[in-house]
């Protein structure tokens, strides 16, 4: 997007007028007509603004050069009275944060960080006010867009969040204290999120985290290090490597692997393995919405899985569940195929399903323009027909 002209100034059609005494009544206390030294040195004021051209005023009827009745600011001039006080004209102000704007979309390329931006850039620039969008001050403001391009350009990095704080801004706490709350804001809206997912899942979704993350998965997998290799496949209940690790091994399945499962519940992971999983299985535990580098891992796993092999995906029958199969099968492997994931197990666990609020409907009806989603139409369409989810923790009651 290249900087075109994107404002019409309009002059104001009411005037932005004070009352200082009128009829009794006054908007500025200050203004004592009682008291002569005050109201004389206001009245001069009034009189040095208007020869000025910066405002006019009005004698009080019967009282001409003693009570002024009210005074209005001349807009023609108003660049001038910004100037006298010190400040920075409020249209100035909006141009300059347009301009961050755009130069702040043309940098980046995630999807979430464009949308942001152009939204921001839309409602700025035609309002011709910040409001809420971003922070009124100048350097919080500026923060959070460098916070945000910074982010962008991580691409698969992670970062602990004091670490991402020093290399983005100098400063190890400066992100916590002023930027973190806000970025929070802005991702909760144009991520996909469950509305139970904490602070700490969101921020790991853009590669912000408090720690390494822990990457679980059970069956026949060994990892390759210039150290020697290590063979998973002794560990029958799981094994789990550190993100760190994984990135500096070489990730190595079985040729004898059939089948490759994700899980997106911990307790259903543990129970899968524990009472269903065979030896021609992977099962990986994926947890909430994936983050760079579980995605390095779960497409390490996708360029190792052999071509006979199928990839299934077992989530919440809810807004999350699907968006992560769909997120697998843009980003990961186009043919993953839903586990439990119907129509068929949200009316054969109807007792245990939960009922919905309107705008979690909104969200699920959201899902319907994922392409990525066609065959799981009908099980999307009977959870808003029916206003409910399922957790697929209830479907454990099988497994015990």
């Amino acid at each position: 997007m290249s900087v075109a002209v994107f404002f019409t100034r309009k002059r104001p059609t009411r005037r932005i007028m004070l009352k200082l005494y009128d009829g009794g009544q006054t908007e500025f206390p200050q203004y004592d007509i009682e008291q002569y030294e005050k109201r004389s040195m206001i009245n001069l004021a009034v009189q040095a603004l208007y020869e000025a051209q910066l405002l006019s005023y009005r004698w009080m009827k019967g009282e001409e050069s003693h009570i002024i009745a009210e005074v209005w600011l001349n807009f023609e001039n108003i660049s001038s009275a910004y100037s006298l006080i010190g400040r920075q004209p409020k249209g100035d102000v909006v141009d300059e944060v347009c301009l961050e704007l755009l130069n702040s979309i043309d940098k980046v390329r995630s999807g979430w960080a464009k949308q942001f931006l152009s939204d921001a850039y839309d409602i700025i620039s035609r309002k011709r006010s910040i409001g809420n969008r971003l922070p009124i001050d100048r350097s919080e403001r500026s923060d959070l867009l460098r916070a945000i391009c910074f982010i962008d350009q991580m691409g698969e990095l992670e970062m602990l969040e004091r670490v991402f704080s020093l290399q983005c801004f100098g400063d190890s706490k400066r992100f916590e204290k002023a930027i973190r709350a806000r970025l929070l804001g802005i991702l909760s809206k144009y991520l996909d999120y469950e509305y139970d997912n904490t602070d700490e899942e969101i921020l790991r979704q853009v590669g912000i985290t408090k720690y390494p993350e822990q990457l679980e998965f059970c069956g026949q997998v060994t990892m390759s290090f210039d150290s020697g290799t290590i063979d998973f496949s002794h560990l029958i209940f799981g094994g789990v490597v550190n993100s760190k690790d994984f990135q500096r091994g070489q990730l190595r399945l079985s040729p004898t692997i059939e089948r490759v499962i994700s899980i997106e519940n911990r307790a259903n992971y543990i129970e899968y393995i524990y009472k269903q999983k065979n030896d021609h299985e992977l099962v990986v535990f994926h947890g909430g919405q994936f983050s760079p580098a579980k995605r390095k891992f779960l497409m390490a796993v996708a360029a190792s899985i052999p071509t006979t092999s199928h990839w299934y995906h077992w989530g919440d029958i809810d807004f999350g569940g699907f968006s992560m199969l769909a997120r697998l099968r843009r980003e990961i492997k186009n043919d993953v195929i839903p586990y439990r994931m119907d129509k068929s197990e949200l009316i054969r666990y109807s007792l245990l399903t939960a009922s919905v609020q309107p705008k979690y409907i909104e969200k699920l009806c959201s899902l319907k323009r994922h392409s990525e989603l066609v065959d799981c139409l009908p099980c999307i369409d009977h959870m808003i027909e029916n206003r409910v989810k399922l957790e697929q923790e209830a479907m454990l009651t099988d497994l015990i």
